[in-house]
């Protein structure tokens, strides 16, 4: 059974992600809602406090997110007295859920955010949730890389994905066969019953793909949080950085291994 975990930290960013979650349905999916604080002295935590463990919501933390409507097998409240990007890559989850913002958990797209060191090394796919409405249009960036192809491995396992508009856009600047790339990432989502249309285009790849978002807008773009072409290893002002801090649309980000 695979496993959506959602970083819930009451933020407004949170109750965004949160409404982005429900407003799909995950059949065959577990739902595990983490939240995680550092202790209030800054001392580091206790091994047992640090660990993910069962917890129900009181009052105090706001009423229990209730997914029910969203079709998940089960729901478990996990929390953690520890910092939350700690929390987040503890575990192999299938997906982690995010807000762009929030006040502690859920930090601008700045160099320190829970955000940022997440895009920098995903242990699990991550989606960060821009807005709350139903993902329809989703925008997958193709490059050829192992991590471009988690990324679309992660997009055909979720399981309200079929029936959506897909476009796989691959950008060629010489190092890569841009047409090949496109026509393979096509097959592997035609495969799962995924409606895909291709789109080629020539240039730098982080100028190109943020036209392309512009111009189309996407609900969600999909992409390797490394890749070849114009997709490397993540550093402020690369591709994936950039999608994830100038664009209003949600992303979903994976690396290989």
């Amino acid at each position: 059974m695979s496993v959506l975990a959602f970083g819930d930290d009451r933020s407004e960013g949170a109750n965004t992600c949160w409404e982005l979650i429900v407003a799909h349905q995950w059949e065959g999916w577990s739902l595990e809602v983490v939240t995680a604080e550092a202790p209030a002295d800054m001392r580091p935590a206790t091994p047992e406090a640090a660990e993910l463990h069962p917890w129900e919501p009181d009052f105090e933390h706001g009423e229990p997110r209730d997914g029910s409507v969203a079709g998940f097998d089960s729901i478990t409240h996990l929390r953690a007295d520890v910092d939350p990007r700690v929390a987040l890559i503890t575990k192999d989850w299938d997906l982690v859920a995010i807000g762009a913002r929030g006040s502690g958990l859920l930090k601008s797209l700045h160099l320190g955010s829970t955000a940022d060191w997440l895009l920098r090394e995903p242990t699990s796919p991550l989606l960060i949730a821009r807005r709350p409405d139903p993902l329809t249009r989703i925008l997958v960036a193709a490059d050829g890389s192992p991590h471009a192809a988690g990324a679309i491995d992660t997009l055909i396992s979720i399981p309200w994905v079929a029936g959506r508009t897909v476009r796989v856009i691959s950008v060629g600047d010489g190092k890569v066969d841009a047409v090949a790339t496109a026509t393979a990432a096509a097959e592997r989502l035609s495969s799962h019953g995924v409606d895909v249309e291709t789109t080629v285009r020539e240039g730098n790849a982080t100028r190109t793909l943020m036209a392309e978002i512009d111009q189309w807008h996407p609900d969600l773009v999909v992409m390797g949080a490394r890749g070849h072409s114009g997709i490397r290893r993540l550093m402020v002002g690369s591709t994936t950085a950039t999608v994830a801090s100038g664009t209003i649309s949600s992303i979903l980000v994976a690396h290989s291994g």
